[in-house]
């Protein structure tokens, strides 16, 4: 059984899924309109996909612009992100470097939520998720996979090592090749809310996964991903699309 977490105005793992806005800009500018455009549509969460931002490196910047994008989003949670290239982003990184830029985000104190890859390093991996908990912020422990889905049974195994991670919210997000694929993720995301607590966040990616974006009040996934602009994965659907079909499913639910 899901246990929420309560969040500003957000309590995420019940009820319908968060819809989440990614924010994919380059510049400041580009990121505070994008920031205004997500509160403008609805947007439950919004996630700053960092690994786009031009001024990275730059630490000065990286708070300036969290402070900023913190004013803009008012009780909107804020999720920050690094999506390193290995697992599907715009940044080719070293750890070090990582863990330092994660770490930066952190000790604003306006990152609700840090997104942490946990494979890879692990060791570090799980040390930087416990210092980031110490410091008082949510972890979202993920893994992507744009080239295929494993097995229903490596997926839940998957979810397994995530939350022997420590993490607060536990990722998974693969590329089916077919719809089999789909079904896999979306009962293996079932079964394990009911071995663990953690909120789940189970994606199926493209077209082929889209119902995986839909239907995460069936199946146990707590967040979902949607535009305003453009898409930070494939099969990402607009925000008022996404909400009225998600709307529609919960009141069949309830009949």
């Amino acid at each position: 059984m899901t246990k929420p977490i309560q969040v500003k105005n957000m309590s995420l793992g019940e009820g319908i899924p968060k819809i989440c806005v990614p924010i994919t800009g380059k510049t400041e500018e580009e990121i505070k309109e994008e920031g205004k455009k997500a509160v403008e549509a609805g947007a439950e969460l919004v996630e700053w996909r960092a690994d786009f931002f031009e001024a990275l490196e730059d630490r000065a910047a990286l708070e300036k612009m969290l402070l900023s994008l913190s004013d803009i989003l008012g009780q909107v949670p804020l999720l920050f992100t690094i999506r390193t290239s290995k697992e599907g982003g715009n940044r080719e990184i070293r750890i070090k470097d990582y863990v330092n830029y994660n770490m930066w985000a952190c000790e604003t104190g306006k990152a609700d939520f840090i997104d942490v890859e946990v494979f890879g390093e692990e060791s570090l991996k799980k040390e930087l998720i416990q210092s980031l908990q110490e410091k008082g912020t949510r972890v979202i422990a993920s893994y992507h996979d744009f080239e295929k889905t494993e097995s229903k049974e490596e997926l839940k195994n998957r979810f397994r090592a995530l939350y022997h991670s420590g993490g607060d919210v536990l990722k998974i997000a693969e590329m089916p090749a077919e719809f089999e694929n789909t079904a896999d993720l979306m009962l293996a995301c079932r079964e394990m809310t009911e071995e663990i607590s953690n909120p789940i966040i189970a994606i199926s990616m493209g077209n082929t996964g889209s119902i995986s974006r839909i239907s995460g009040e069936n199946f146990g996934s707590c967040i979902t991903f949607a535009t305003v602009g453009k898409a930070s994965a494939p099969g990402q659907f607009p925000v008022k699309e996404l909400r009225m079909m998600m709307e529609a499913l919960h009141e069949k639910n309830k009949e």
